[in-house]
């Protein structure tokens, strides 16, 4: 027995990505260290991460840098170079940008994709792919019980939405407020919802156990729901594009459209998510939901005030804490401008598109002019683009943004490779999954800067690693765990 447990390996970077999974949906975004010039802190989870980056890189040297010898992590260097020279190229010659801000986004994105690295040596068999989907359903419960703490028992939000939110405030949502549980904005806790989701339905199909994939579909249910509840329309749409891809692929076709008919319903029930779609699209949803509600006219309701936020459309969504000093009772005061008030969110849904077309795309494409090949730098246009796509245009240029595209034509082209050789089983159905939760999140991009939000950024990395890692291993470590038909 004392030879067994000696001649076991412990695989440290296995055990590493799994500390991550857990800790990084799950604990809030308090900051540590503030920034000058920026309200971006330095939080635990980056010393954390920092710790098993140098965990990994004292092993790839001890081994002679396995990792970086495959095609995708040096597609990766190349992107990270082509940031770096994007950076000196800011500083020496647009000069449009503060030096050590400019300095901290390119570590930062360092600090993303180097979980890339570390989740791709981590996989040594398909036993850990399982383990980490394992992880990833324990901690995503946590959200989910503490998102629906915050919708309908007033648990406390950490936000950073804005400079004031981001310094650790303790806030409440209001009525109309979409739910972010433990992630820094709705739109973050959508963006990582539509992965878990893509890869709800890879378990399902995957698991042979008849009880797993019971408990795996009830929880893909109430990932769902919380999703609804944040009413992000991009995120609901890339969910519905990622599902129906990975249900196609996976031949399990019967099950489309009983989940797309649960997935609808759910939204036609949310009130204030039906109203986006409504005004978004100047449709009349109120035959269909009787539970559409909006603000009554003649009647103003107090509403308090919170500093400016970003993006601007939340700005009436999230209140700080009320005190608990006594206060004289507010009295609700009918004026003229109260019979043109419009629903906040029908304000919301115009803002926010507003915002992106007039404001933040014409400024990503302008900067963007300024240096085609290298772009402004990163941070140049300010901490929202809401368009991933146009962002990395303008702080990288032509360069940066095909690097970056090509570490993905790797990949899909080593996924359809494997998709065209590996017999159906549980690695097949993940690789199919974690391929849609990767396009999901390129849909989210569209609309929202995903790949700069931490707790997204730390995920998908990982997950991306995962799944390269998953298709390198040898055909006889892919045997385990078969797919049930």
């Amino acid at each position: 027995m004392v030879k067994r447990l000696k001649s076991v390996k412990t695989n440290w970077l296995s055990l590493a990505i799994i500390s991550l999974l857990i800790f990084i949906p799950i604990y809030p975004k308090f900051p540590l260290f503030n920034v000058s010039e920026t309200y971006v802190a330095i939080r635990f989870e980056d010393f954390l991460v920092g710790a098993i980056i140098l965990l990994w890189l004292l092993l790839e040297i001890k081994h002679g840098f396995p990792t970086l010898r495959d095609r995708v992590s040096q597609l990766i260097l190349l992107y990270l170079g082509i940031g770096g020279l994007s950076l000196l190229s800011a500083l020496l010659i647009t000069k449009n940008v503060v030096p050590h801000i400019v300095l901290l986004h390119w570590l930062r994105r360092i600090e993303y994709m180097s979980l890339f690295f570390v989740a791709f040596a981590s996989v040594k068999e398909l036993r850990n792919v399982k383990s980490y989907g394992l992880t990833i359903f324990i901690a995503t419960i946590g959200v989910i019980i503490y998102g629906l703490g915050q919708k309908f028992f007033a648990w406390p939000v950490i936000s950073t939405m804005n400079e004031e939110f981001s310094k650790g405030m303790l806030l409440q949502l209001t009525e109309w407020a979409r739910v972010s549980s433990t992630f820094a904005g709705h739109y973050d806790l959508a963006a990582y919802l539509v992965m878990i989701l893509a890869l709800t339905l890879g378990f399902m199909v995957g698991l042979k156990n008849k009880a797993g994939r019971i408990a795996v579909g009830l929880f893909g249910f109430f990932s769902l729901y919380l999703l609804v509840l944040t009413a992000s329309r991009v995120s609901f749409v890339a969910y519905l594009l990622a599902v129906t891809l990975v249900l196609l692929g996976l031949k399990k076709y019967r099950w489309l459209g009983p989940i797309l008919v649960i997935s609808f319903v759910l939204m036609f029930l949310s009130a204030d998510f039906a109203q986006r779609y409504a005004h978004t699209f100047n449709l009349d949803l109120s035959a269909l939901s009787s539970r559409i509600k909006f603000f009554k006219k003649a009647e103003v309701k107090e509403i308090a005030q919170v500093p400016e936020v970003t993006p601007p459309a939340e700005e009436e969504l999230v209140v700080k804490k009320p005190r608990l000093t006594p206060s004289p009772t507010p009295r609700k005061v009918a004026t003229p401008t109260a019979e043109i008030w419009k629903p906040t969110t029908e304000l919301a849904v115009e803002y926010s598109s507003a915002i992106r077309f007039k404001v933040e795309w014409p400024r990503a494409v302008r900067a963007f002019g300024k240096n085609p090949f290298l772009g402004t730098g990163y941070s140049s246009v300010s901490l929202a683009t809401d368009n991933d796509y146009l962002r990395m245009l303008a702080e990288t240029g032509l360069l940066g943004f095909i690097s970056f595209w090509l570490i993905f034509l790797e990949i899909g082209r080593r996924v359809i490779l494997f998709f065209s050789k590996e017999k159906p089983g549980f690695a097949k159905a993940m690789v199919i999954a974690l391929s849609g939760a990767a396009i999901g999140l390129f849909v989210n991009a569209v609309f929202i800067d995903v790949f700069e939000a931490s707790k997204v950024a730390f995920i998908f990395w990982m997950l991306m690693g995962i799944l390269v890692g998953l298709m390198k291993l040898s055909p006889a470590k892919l045997k385990s765990f078969p797919a049930r038909r």
